[in-house]
């Protein structure tokens, strides 16, 4: 199984290190001549940085804020800090836009899930400022930072060639920022990294399981659901356990007599009632089974929208007929077990892409 790209911290990764570094990152330190000191790289000390002396942009930063459409596998090409870390990451998104042809957005360190600042207090706020008595986990100050990030590359590989590219590039807005890191040029440290906002299980396209689309070759498959959403009423699953000597998971003969063995059948045998019953035919709603390794479930309907009223009526005719499809008075056919309408609709996206080509 292939692992996903590891998580890069995405603020102070370029920021800049620890303003005692004494030597250069990646370069061998000079070998001094006998009985001189050794040479040391010493960066510029913080309180002796001037200001940025290019003129900052104005413009709405909105239209260049990451979402998570963007990427997912990306460059981190800038990470910058202070009150003007955001027009200093604007005036380089626009120069990496307009001049390098390159798709580049910000992500502000305060639009991350946990990163705002405390509310009330201005950020890097002077130690004598009277703050609140705030507990966690608002009481974690974060600096004004702003990253840069560049590329909507759908592959690791993708992204490992852009990164060659953007470390070539000197942005000429950068000529008027000061750094303590004299060394550093232009974008030549950017790292590669992923888009926050994406979570890890959707990075990596999907594979086919061969034995799920095998089980789900039938007619009655979800896979020919034609519309996106559908309702779920029964699932048929094996047994689960927090207890690792659970006398139920012992040896082979409790696991022959394990539920999951006749999941499957037991949804197709309820799907096969439901669709003769004369009352769920009034419904007017097809029905569905979906296999795969740890259950199977059956669903009723085919909606495009999930607010369709439709689906609002169809839940509720099922909730009305869950006990009278298990009386044996009044159908020649019952169910072995009760219905159970879910409350919302599942989307059929991603159990359908396992078919898709």
């Amino acid at each position: 199984m292939k692992k996903p790209l590891a998580t890069m911290a995405l603020f102070g990764a370029l920021a800049g290190g620890p303003a005692w570094a004494q030597s250069q990152p990646g370069r061998a330190p000079a070998q001094p001549a006998d009985g001189a000191a050794p040479a040391v790289f010493e960066p510029t000390p913080v309180d002796q940085l001037k200001a940025p002396t290019l003129e900052l942009p104005d413009d709405p930063i909105e239209p260049y804020l990451l979402t998570k459409e963007n990427g997912p596998f990306m460059v981190l090409a800038k990470t910058f800090q202070g009150p003007d870390s955001q027009k200093l990451a604007l005036a380089l998104a626009k120069e990496l836009r307009e001049r390098y042809n390159l798709p580049a957005y910000i992500l502000r360190n305060k639009d991350r899930p946990g990163g705002s600042n405390i509310r009330g207090v201005p950020p890097q706020a002077d130690l004598e400022v009277v703050q609140a008595s705030v507990k966690a986990p608002e009481k974690v100050r974060t600096l004004d930072q702003a990253a840069v990030l560049v590329g909507d590359e759908k592959t690791e590989k993708g992204a490992a060639a852009l990164l060659h590219e953007v470390k070539k590039i000197s942005p000429s807005c950068l000529d008027h920022v000061s750094s303590i890191f004299h060394w550093r040029k232009g974008l030549s440290s950017a790292i590669r990294t992923t888009n926050p906002y994406v979570a890890a299980q959707d990075l990596y396209q999907i594979k086919k399981d061969r034995l799920v689309v095998q089980m789900n070759s039938g007619e009655a498959s979800i896979a020919n659901c034609p519309g996106r959403y559908s309702l779920q009423i029964a699932e048929f699953s094996g047994r689960s356990t927090f207890d690792e000597k659970d006398p139920n998971f012992q040896g082979t003969f409790n696991l022959l007599k394990s539920p999951l063995r006749t999941a499957a059948s037991d949804a197709e045998k309820m799907a096969n009632v439901l669709r003769k019953d004369k009352d769920v035919q009034k419904l007017g709603q097809p029905v569905f089974v979906y296999h795969d390794r740890t259950s199977s479930r059956v669903y009723v309907g085919s909606f495009d929208n999930p607010e369709d009223p439709r689906a609002a009526a169809t839940r509720d005719g099922l909730v009305r007929l869950a006990v009278p499809l298990m009386d044996g008075k009044t159908r020649p056919k019952t169910l072995d077990s009760m219905i159970a309408p879910a409350s919302m609709l599942t989307d059929l996206a991603k159990i359908k892409q396992q078919f898709q080509q």
